[in-house]
């Protein structure tokens, strides 16, 4: 189901209100219809503790995504933001010190279309309704797959849109800690997360099959080499 579809299904519903809605989210534009590109070089900022010290060695010349709460991390200077969830206690404030682009999943932009009236450069996404596949390669071409975190999500935006050199930092993949000392109290994770035999093949794939360059600023549990200078 389109986006069109699916917010009339909610005006149909909903009356008055879900006719506001609808108009908004058209005004939205899906990233996979517009002219959005990114760079050759692209840095996946995310927010897990083993980011920190290694936020100075991104260089300069990468263009810089932060996912979720990593948005709000002092030294990071993103160039946009890119969110799957906008109910957490800390998405106010977030939204209020970041005016740059951004990039929500459908789900998470319907929840905050109201704050997002006037405000440029903000897009969304509809993932794909089938995961990534932890024993093989789904497609990626066109399309986001769930499966692999908002660090995944945002691999597969920076392959979709023009990069070939991907930086990860802060991608943890591992434990309830965020960089500011916070905990993660929607879920325990463990110390290697779920996602990381989702995203594993499909790195391997980039990597092997497409010559993506793919590595790490910090430590991480996924299966990708440590970033050289």
């Amino acid at each position: 189901m389109s986006a069109a579809e699916s917010a009339r299904v909610l005006l149909v519903a909903g009356g008055h209100s879900s006719q506001t809605a609808f108009t908004r989210m058209m005004k939205l534009p899906n990233i996979f219809e517009s002219n959005f590109q990114l760079p050759p070089k692209v840095c996946v900022v995310a927010p897990g503790p083993n980011g920190k010290g290694h936020y100075s060695s991104i260089p300069a010349d990468f263009y810089v995504i932060a996912v979720a709460k990593a948005i709000l991390i002092p030294e990071v200077r993103a160039d946009i933001w890119m969110m799957t969830h906008s109910h957490q206690d800390w998405y106010a404030e977030a939204d209020a010190a970041f005016n740059g682009p951004r990039i929500y999943s459908y789900d998470a932009a319907m929840r905050v279309l109201p704050s997002l009236e006037g405000k440029k450069d903000c897009y969304y996404f509809k993932p794909h309704p089938e995961l990534l596949d932890p024993n093989g390669i789904r497609s990626i071409e066109g399309t986001i797959r769930y499966g692999g975190t908002i660090v995944g999500n945002a691999i597969q935006l920076a392959y979709n849109f023009g990069a070939t050199d991907i930086l990860l930092c802060g991608a943890d993949m591992s434990g309830d800690g965020y960089w500011d000392g916070s905990l993660n109290q929607e879920r325990v994770h463990g110390d290697v997360w779920l996602a990381v035999s989702y995203l594993n093949p499909l790195l391997s794939w980039m990597r092997n099959e497409k010559g993506i360059n793919i590595s790490t600023l910090s430590p991480t549990t996924l299966n990708v080499p440590r970033h050289e200078a």
